[in-house]
């Protein structure tokens, strides 16, 4: 039996997220199509295993995915296969065969986050679906400064939501927050140019809770905004002082992943 990797990237926008396909069989979620079409190729009933899993709106530039098959195609050809058969909006930049001991849900070394704002007075009609529209001035110093007290190892359940079973204690290892001109230019969207109005978030962890990166980025543009003060954070973390809201979702990518 052979285990496959996939990289994949995808626009969450018209998703359910990643998740698996519920019970009535909606297949409206990333995992959904993607089991659909591994199916259909490969006449077997296949389970998914994802580096993360994405909620809705949600983009990915590099989701590494595995699946055991007992398909005689060879990776390349299942890559070719599933590209001309998956929707346009979700894209096999890879496909592998990898040691049987390899799971994509296992063994993360590092979760990367990206997540994009735009501050122009008028949002952008072409990139409006993959940034959070935020028509003010953001005080980047200021968040640059605040952010160095997220970094470390920190219980983070303030800054997510819903219950979980595992640890909330995660390792947030850097975050770099780009303006305009210094956003890097591997990290700018395909249709866009460089613009003062960009604001660019990078953070990197060993794992993140549910829509943890969501609630970090909210409270350094609160801080960046001037209505939120830095030393709030360590009374965040206390529980005595909390996030009220999230960022919206769309303009978050998960854009890396990578494994010991």
């Amino acid at each position: 039996m052979k285990n496959i990797k996939l990289t994949i990237q995808y626009d969450g926008t018209r998703y359910q997220g990643w998740q698996k396909p519920g019970k009535k069989g909606n297949s409206n979620t990333i995992s959904g199509k993607l089991t659909e079409v591994i199916s259909r190729i490969t006449d077997e009933e296949t389970t998914l295993f994802a580096g993360a899993k994405t909620d809705t709106n949600v983009h990915a530039d590099a989701q590494i995915v595995n699946f055991k098959t007992n398909t005689t195609l060879s990776a390349l050809k299942l890559k070719q296969e599933l590209n001309h058969y998956l929707p346009q909006d979700i894209a096999i930049i890879s496909a592998e065969e990898v040691s049987e001991r390899f799971h994509a849900s296992l063994n993360a070394q590092t979760i990367t986050y990206l997540y994009r704002v735009n501050c122009a007075p008028v949002a952008d009609v072409f990139t409006r679906k993959y940034k959070y529209h935020l028509p003010d001035t953001l005080d980047l110093n200021a968040m640059q400064h605040a952010s160095e007290q997220l970094l470390g190892r920190h219980d983070f359940k303030h800054f997510s939501s819903g219950k979980t079973k595992k640890s909330t204690e995660k390792d947030l290892l850097s975050i770099e927050i780009f303006n305009g001109f210094h956003i890097p230019k591997d990290l700018l969207l395909k249709c866009e140019q460089p613009s003062d109005a960009d604001f660019l978030f990078l953070l990197k962890g060993n794992d993140f809770l549910h829509q943890m990166p969501l609630y970090l980025t909210e409270t350094l543009l609160e801080i960046g905004l001037g209505s939120r003060n830095a030393s709030s954070i360590p009374l965040i973390f206390s529980g005595e002082d909390t996030v009220s809201k999230r960022c919206p979702s769309h303009g978050l990518f998960l854009h890396e992943i990578t494994y010991k």
